[in-house]
């Protein structure tokens, strides 16, 4: 199911590569405002910080665990762990380096083609007042994406819609300091 998640993610991207276009290519979209700085990422997401989401695809539910391993003013090193729904590991986790500002731009829509409004994010979190996202994708599904104010990083909750059918859904699980222990069922 990590795969389903960084499926979405990367729809999502998909759905922006015209923002990242070269210059040759004349001038790039206007753009939404992003819901976090690449500054306040930095602040929230320290060593030792950590993230799960929880991802239902089909029935199937699993979940996504992100762990800050190393920070720098620029950057960071972040650690995923996927679990299916018993608790057991999906596989082997993996690190990878990431500029606060490219984490920044994976919320970059083209503001002809999506929407921004104020909103309540639900997720096992709770209700948080965010910024909701909803950009329509070329298979003529949607994205919608709300980032709660108070967690800066990965949406809330993160659904993909398609012909009225929601696809799948993505909700933080938990958001803070790196969690110990075993991993509990979901």
């Amino acid at each position: 199911m990590q795969r389903a998640l960084f499926s979405l993610i990367a729809s999502a991207a998909l759905a922006n590569a015209a923002l990242a276009a070269p210059p040759s290519a004349g001038p790039a979209p206007a753009t939404l405002p992003t819901p976090y700085s690449a500054q306040q990422i930095h602040d929230a997401w320290l060593p030792g910080f950590s993230v799960e989401m929880r991802t239902t695809e089909a029935g199937v539910v699993s979940s996504t665990r992100m762990t800050v391993i190393s920070a720098t003013p620029e950057a960071g090193v972040i650690r995923s762990e996927s679990f299916a729904a018993d608790g057991s590991a999906s596989g082997p986790p993996s690190e990878s380096a990431a500029k606060w500002s490219e984490l920044r731009d994976h919320a970059l829509f083209d503001a002809a083609k999506a929407t921004r409004e104020r909103a309540e994010c639900r997720s096992l979190l709770g209700a948080l007042p965010g910024w909701r996202y909803v950009v329509p994708q070329p298979d003529a599904g949607t994205l919608t994406m709300c980032f709660a104010d108070a967690t800066p990083g990965p949406p809330v909750e993160f659904e993909m819609i398609r012909d009225g059918k929601l696809l799948s859904r993505t909700e933080h699980v938990s958001y803070g300091p790196a969690q110990s222990g075993a991993k509990e069922k979901l």
